[in-house]
């Protein structure tokens, strides 16, 4: 009878990949870095604002009679401005000036601190990996700031642009445009166009800002999580946290409140996902350093019961290395004394028992499940010095010498534990 073949994603995977994102989250202290984001975010929404006011100004005196179609499409501004000295105060509009000129670079700079803010954070959770300079994250801030200003802008007119062509009747009138009235204009689908703009602003943050070149496909799964689990969030919130029974005052600040926490949750989420992103991005690194730190099973305690039980079954590697997973039965010989495979081996199950070129009275040392060996002379490059044997039906994963070594460049808590074990050889 056949094996079924190991699969790479499994319960046991996905348990690994949570267990890493929620350790290496609080580790990073991203609470904080979410907090941080939320306090830049509402810093620069002024400066921004004022930045697409002025852009629509700059588009309204090119294009003046768009002044009274914004009126039309929204009569209550009737009610704060007149149209006729709008319409004049924008054609009285001429070439740009120094004070413009000096205002945008005062703008971008305030509003630099929200998206310095971003990058600061995808590069704590990204910081054994990405290589961007500092003056590239700058560049990269201005580009992302013209680039909202500019996208805020045309969604605006777009907007207008949807009033103006619900309030044209003759349009109504023909049988084979009665789809874009019913749907496309109707609200059922502009009602989504936050969120979705929403999901493209996160998925291009995380393609752009982690500096690790994550998988397209990878940016667009954790952004459409990010999206939908803050939606749902919003949703619960705003219905168990009905302030309109409140008076006036506590209406507005319960308001108000609500607002600071919709801000600050987005972040956690969109730093939650981002850390999820590492996490999958570089899950074969991790999980073999997780391996490797696996607390011995002499060690009682509820913390390492718990991780011992997250990642003894390395499911993700024994079906992505299906060549280096070797089984043994009873007595057959893994390695011999002098032999130089420059491997490290990790038991999946079993015991294998070590043994000298000569009979001694002492008992064999032995390794059981969840346990590495012969990573000493993996990295010395030295010939064994005992003899390997299976005393039970086993099987192993090998791992090779440079992705060893690849492991403990990268986890200092890895090169610790072999330092200690090599260090009688000097």
């Amino acid at each position: 009878m056949s094996k079924k073949t190991p699969h790479k994603i499994t319960f046991v995977t996905f348990s690994q990949s949570i267990f890493l994102t929620t350790k290496y989250f609080l580790q990073n202290r991203l609470l904080s870095f979410a907090g941080s984001c939320a306090f830049s975010f509402l810093f620069s929404v002024i400066p921004l604002f004022t930045m697409i006011v002025m852009v629509l100004v700059r588009i309204l005196h090119a294009s003046p009679k768009t002044v009274t179609t914004i009126f039309s499409a929204i009569p209550e501004l009737e009610r704060y401005f007149n149209s006729d000295s709008v319409i004049q105060s924008v054609q009285s509009i001429k070439a740009v000036t120094s004070f413009e000129i000096i205002a945008v670079i005062f703008i971008l700079w305030m509003a630099r601190r929200f998206f310095a803010s971003i990058f600061d954070s995808m590069q704590n959770i990204f910081h054994t990996q990405t290589k961007r300079k500092a003056v590239w994250n700058q560049i990269l801030t201005f580009i992302v700031e013209i680039s909202i200003v500019l996208i805020a802008a045309a969604i605006f007119f777009a907007y207008i642009s949807r009033q103006t062509i619900l309030s044209m009747e003759i349009l109504k009138k023909i049988p084979k445009l009665s789809f874009i009235f019913e749907g496309i204009l109707s609200g059922d689908l502009i009602r989504f166009l936050p969120n979705f703009l929403i999901f493209v602003v996160i998925a291009v943050l995380y393609k752009s800002a982690s500096g690790t070149r994550p998988p397209l496909y990878l940016c667009l799964f954790s952004g459409i999580l990010c999206t939908s689990s803050f939606w749902v969030f919003r949703t619960a919130m705003h219905f168990f946290l009905n302030v309109s029974r409140y008076n006036l005052v506590y209406g507005v600040l319960g308001q108000l409140i609500i607002i600071f926490m919709d801000i600050f949750f987005f972040f956690v989420f969109f730093l939650v996902f981002a850390q999820f992103m590492y996490v999958v991005q570089f899950f074969d690194e991790l999980l073999l350093g997780e391996l490797y730190l696996l607390p011995n099973i002499e060690q009682g305690s509820l913390g390492a019961g718990i991780k011992r039980a997250f990642f003894i079954r390395p499911d993700f590697l024994i079906a992505k290395n299906k060549s280096n997973v070797l089984s043994f039965k009873p007595g057959d010989v893994i390695y011999n004394i002098g032999s130089q495979d420059n491997y490290a081996y990790y038991i999946i199950k079993g015991t294998v028992k070590f043994v000298p070129a000569e009979n001694t009275p002492d008992s064999p040392k032995l390794a059981h499940r969840g346990e590495f060996f012969g990573e000493t002379a993996c990295i010395i490059a030295q010939s064994r010095q005992l003899n390997a044997i299976a005393v039970i039906s086993t099987r192993i994963i090998r791992i090779e010498s440079e992705r060893f070594r690849f492991l403990l460049h990268q986890n200092p808590e890895a090169a610790k534990k072999i330092l200690k074990q090599i260090s009688p050889f000097f």
